[in-house]
């Protein structure tokens, strides 16, 4: 994962590597040409993924008083209706036998992480205020 991507918050951090790999992991089958269904099954545990992780940061956002929350969760919508469309899309094993630019349809996944890093800078600077006290010891 691209250094720059970190928020510095350890628990979406790590969501976003094992996101991340998901991605890779579908761009790698297709490349392969791998059978329409890998492809589908990997697409579907990409998807389970992003509503997990975005579920956590909605719930975060909404405890913390994140100013930007429903512009960050429309964009989370926008990412998990397309990865539906690609779910959908990949059940046609001739779709995943044609040479489609995933990377281009991943480029969804750019404005996620500016936003995430917004998110984590308004944790940052707010984090006293939040009444955050550290980790029990």
């Amino acid at each position: 994962m691209d250094p720059q991507h970190l928020t510095g918050i350890d628990v979406i951090d790590a969501q976003h590597k094992e996101i991340d790999e998901a991605i890779q992991a579908v761009i790698e089958a297709a490349a392969a040409r791998d059978k329409w269904h890998i492809v589908h099954y990997i697409l579907v545990r990409l998807y389970e993924l992003l509503r997990f992780h975005f579920a956590v940061e909605e719930a975060v956002m909404s405890i913390v008083g994140f100013p930007d929350i429903a512009k960050h969760k429309q964009v989370h919508k926008d990412i998990l209706l397309t990865i539906e469309r690609m779910k959908l899309a990949s059940l046609d094993p001739k779709a995943c036998e044609r040479d489609e630019s995933l990377k281009k349809q991943f480029s969804i996944l750019k404005p996620i992480v500016d936003h995430d890093k917004k998110f984590a800078d308004f944790v940052t600077a707010n984090i006293s205020s939040l009444g955050y006290r550290g980790a029990a010891g």
